[in-house]
């Protein structure tokens, strides 16, 4: 037992560390004081307008939305990856131990922070000396939560089995990223139609004109959304015991039985992992295309850095899953806002689609959606330990800079035009949309002009998982800061422009014609500097 608790507490320690450096340490305390702070205030709010089953049913849905969001980020980077395999392997240990520890440290992180944000909620229910609500919070909660953190983990896991059959690191992410969209759609689409009244006719009924009109909003929002839960038969069962201020033997009947299909589906996800662990275990850690690129060497230098680019993605499956979420993120984003409002579904209060405003929205919209997927504010630290190759090697560090800037705003670019094909295709095109276009792939420049800059001089480069180096690295955040700035101004001033009824072809080459001002200046100050 002694020996499975250490296994575990090594993939424990292996994935999750605390910053080493002291800022940062600072900074994390004080985000999980202000998580707390505000969900405080939100279980206030919603402890006094709503009644206590709408509450219980809040904190179980809150809850179980962020333990599948940890659980879809956890078992693509963690349960299903063999960074481990090298390490662990070769010790006397069966493929079934490594993969208990593996999914049990994956759970840890879920279950644990789904009860820690309880704590609020613990304590209004104390307070108001509901104790059976508050027992019933502590006990039934985390085995719901630790059903919902082995759904997908095991339907992924059936995938696993295969995973010896994909050519490539990025396909197999892919197709599970594939199923967890997929997974997450149905599940929205089936809730929204077990509604009575059509989502368009709720959002049309919020009043934010005034505190009380909020205040009662909000009420009637969360009550339509547990009335619609109730609708659902299993649901409904689940809910009947769970929020009830008594313990009935309905409710001993649920727990067992969500804790014997819990421990059903745990020993299924351990049977499918460790079943061919060796082999996939050898190809998982061999499915790399470094050693097979072909690298042409030719006299145009920008053809040889941006091979080198190419050799730095291609260097980690992770990377290259990077560059296709920025690939087609713009293009999803711009079809289900573009259904939604041919459906209806945005009240008309928003003016969203009114004549000469709403390619000004779509196309901010679809810009800063390419900042959100920020692959051009690390492109140092994904050097990793091939970044001493830049100080060793006599490369031109302004064309390292530039081919880094051309490389992610090709891939930005590229999901920018889909965009706006998506957008012509449902009957948006006018010549002012082509100069959007250009507007938002200018943009798109300014913005990777920029978010290197601070990776570029403090590139964190001592990561041993390729996800540090992107999503995990403080620098990505900080590189928002120098990106940002310059393109809400622009946005600031078209829809200024939009404000004072400037004629919208003549406000949006007036903007066009800043870009590429900017742009410009921007280019020419970086090769004096750099």
């Amino acid at each position: 037992m002694k020996e499975k608790l250490q296994l575990t507490r090594f993939f424990v320690s292996s994935f999750y560390k605390m910053p080493k450096q002291t800022m940062l340490q600072a900074v994390l305390i004080i985000a999980v004081f202000y998580m707390f702070l505000q969900l405080t205030v939100v279980n206030a709010v919603v402890y006094f307008l709503g009644d206590t089953q709408v509450f219980l049913f809040y904190n179980l849905t809150i809850s179980s939305i962020l333990v599948f969001a940890l659980v879809c980020y956890l078992s693509t980077s963690q349960i299903f990856s063999y960074d481990e395999f090298k390490v662990l392997a070769p010790l006397p240990l069966t493929y079934k131990e490594i993969s208990r520890a593996k999914v049990l440290s994956s759970l840890w992180v879920p279950i644990t922070l789904s009860m820690m944000i309880q704590v609020p909620t613990l304590g209004f229910l104390i307070v108001d000396l509901k104790f059976i609500e508050a027992i019933k919070l502590i006990t039934f909660l985390p085995i719901v939560n630790g059903l919902t953190a082995l759904f997908l983990p095991f339907i992924l896991s059936c995938m696993n089995r295969h995973y010896y059959r994909f050519k490539s690191k990025v396909a197999y992410l892919m197709v599970n990223i594939a199923i967890i969209l997929t997974l997450t759609i149905i599940s929205i689409v089936y809730f929204a139609g077990k509604s009575s009244v059509a989502i368009s006719k709720v959002i049309s009924e919020i009043d934010l004109n005034s505190f009380e009109g909020l205040k009662n909003s909000l009420e009637l929002l969360m009550r339509h959304i547990f009335e619609t839960a109730n609708m659902i038969p299993v649901i409904k069962w689940i809910l009947d015991a769970f929020v009830s201020n008594e313990i009935t033997v309905q409710f001993f009947i649920i727990y067992i039985s969500i804790l014997a299909i819990g421990f059903l589906l745990y020993s299924m996800i351990i049977e499918n992992i460790s079943v061919h662990y060796f082999k996939n275990g050898i190809l998982g850690n061999n499915k790399t295309n470094v050693k097979n690129s072909k690298v042409n060497i030719s006299k145009n230098q920008w053809s040889n850095y941006l091979q080198r680019e190419i050799w730095i993605i291609k260097s980690e499956a992770y990377f290259k899953m990077q560059i296709a979420l920025g690939l087609l993120l713009p293009p999803i984003f711009s079809l289900v806002m573009l259904l939604l409002i041919q459906n209806e579904v945005f009240p008309n209060y928003l003016n969203i689609t009114k004549e000469g405003v709403f390619d000004k929205y779509f196309s901010y919209s679809v810009l800063f959606l390419c900042c959100i997927n920020n692959i051009s504010g690390t492109p140092y630290s994904r050097e990793g330990k091939y970044h001493y190759l830049l100080k060793s090697v006599p490369f031109d560090e302004k064309y390292v800079y530039f081919s880094k800037v051309i490389f992610s705003s090709i891939i930005s670019i590229i999901a920018v035009v889909i965009s706006f094909l998506i957008f012509a295709l449902f009957g948006y095109w006018e010549m002012e949309h082509a100069v959007m276009l250009l507007i938002t792939s200018c943009l798109v420049v300014c913005y990777n002009l920029l978010t290197p800059l601070y990776d570029m001089k403090n590139p964190s480069i001592e990561w041993e998982n390729p996800s540090a180096a992107i999503k995990s690295n403080p620098n990505v955040l900080i590189s928002l800061l120098y990106g940002l700035p310059l393109l809400i101004l622009v946005t600031a001033i078209h829809f200024g422009l939009v404000w004072f009824s400037v004629q919208p072809l003549i406000g949006a080459l007036m903007i066009l014609v800043i870009s590429i001002a900017i742009n410009s200046i921007l280019i020419n100050r970086l090769k004096l500097n750099l």
